[in-house]
């Protein structure tokens, strides 16, 4: 299994979005899950789902486990956190050459605040509110379609 640990997969007002890979041993194009961690949108890193990305890699699954902007002092409110996760769906789309990922089976994965976040990306990504928000971005034109949304104990807002 290789674990390649705080790849930058965007830049949002300065911010490095920084997130942990996880693949499996075997060769070939893999399913890749973006894993967003809850905490409010206040708290908690993407070093949550280590463990959870290692047993995903030993069965066949890549995971990407990301950190978004925290809401902290009045900074990053709604919906910073929705553009940082759509960045690294993006970013993964991206990557399809460079990776041994299979960008027609991303799913989004999170838990309370992170789901709402995967769910709100998966449903609602790529509606121009969100779209517009980083023109700069090399990824802004990458949809964010996803096959799949695994949702744990969701928030609700």
């Amino acid at each position: 299994m290789e674990t390649s640990m705080g790849l930058q997969y965007g830049c949002h007002d300065g911010t490095p979005l920084l997130g942990d890979l996880y693949l499996p041993q075997e060769s070939g194009s893999h399913p890749v899950i973006v894993a967003v961690h809850g905490g409010g949108w206040q708290a908690s890193s993407r070093d949550v789902y280590r463990h959870m990305g290692l047993h995903l890699a030993e069965r066949g699954y890549a995971v990407f486990s990301i950190d978004y902007r925290l809401t902290r002092d009045g900074e990053n409110c709604f919906p910073a956190a929705v553009q940082d996760a759509r960045a690294a769906v993006q970013w993964l789309h991206n990557k399809r050459e460079d990776l041994p990922i299979d960008p027609a089976r991303i799913a989004l994965m999170g838990d309370s605040a992170g789901a709402h976040l995967a769910a709100m990306v998966a449903l609602a990504g790529d509606a121009p509110e969100f779209t517009d928000a980083y023109p700069e971005n090399p990824y802004a034109g990458i949809s964010t379609a996803v096959k799949a949304v695994i949702g744990v104990y969701a928030s609700t807002i």
